[in-house]
């Protein structure tokens, strides 16, 4: 049962929801009706789910089921995190001192380990699409959300293609290869966490 819209982007929207059984709250997260109508966005969107699912681990959000609406729009659930996005903590805390920034880049580098051990390159790496969860016995869990256009590398033939030379991902982020649209591997991540992680700790990108 859909409770509630909580965010909105480009490309859709994500709502709370409510199992109507169980009780349980989860995120819905609906591709926009025009998106849903180019089989290029379908295909990014679904492939999203595929990647977090090969890849399971605590500091990336868990996606756990995906489908179409009767209107043809895509959508998929993934658990419900309660926090703040990690761009929106930066804002309000400025430069964080290396002790409190340790624990969040840790767990946003072991999720980059735990996705590249499975062949997939995130290439939207920043502090936008990583949720930081409270937690009452310490520093808060970093989440890595977003992998909608993420790389499988290790399908080659099968994985979400994108126009000869297109550059994705976020300017301030992207690695020198990312940007001139070539093929782009796990150092790619590397690159964009360094930025992040000099943006952490500095306030500047």
């Amino acid at each position: 049962r859909i409770d509630a819209k909580i965010g909105e982007g480009g490309f859709g929207a994500v709502y709370r929801a409510t199992h109507p059984l169980i009780g349980k709250s989860a995120a819905v997260k609906v591709l926009g009706r025009q998106f849903s109508s180019d089989p290029q966005m379908v295909s990014r969107f679904i492939s999203e789910a595929r990647s977090v699912n090969q890849i399971r681990h605590r500091n990336i959000i868990d996606i756990f089921s995906f489908g179409a609406l009767p209107d043809g729009r895509q959508y998929y659930v993934m658990e419900l995190l309660d926090g703040i996005p990690f761009d929106r903590y930066l804002r309000q805390h400025g430069p964080l001192p290396f002790a409190t920034a340790l624990p969040i880049l840790r767990g946003i580098a072991r999720a980059l380990d735990a996705a590249h051990q499975q062949g997939i390159v995130h290439r939207d790496l920043k502090p936008e699409n990583v949720f930081l969860v409270e937690s009452d016995e310490g520093p808060p869990t970093a989440k890595l959300l977003d992998f909608g256009i993420a790389k499988l590398m290790r399908e080659e033939g099968k994985e979400h293609k994108t126009r000869s030379g297109m550059a994705m991902g976020t300017a301030y982020y992207m690695s020198p290869e990312q940007c001139h649209g070539r093929n782009v591997d796990a150092r790619t991540d590397v690159y964009a966490f360094g930025c992040m992680v000099f943006e952490v700790l500095t306030g500047k990108v």
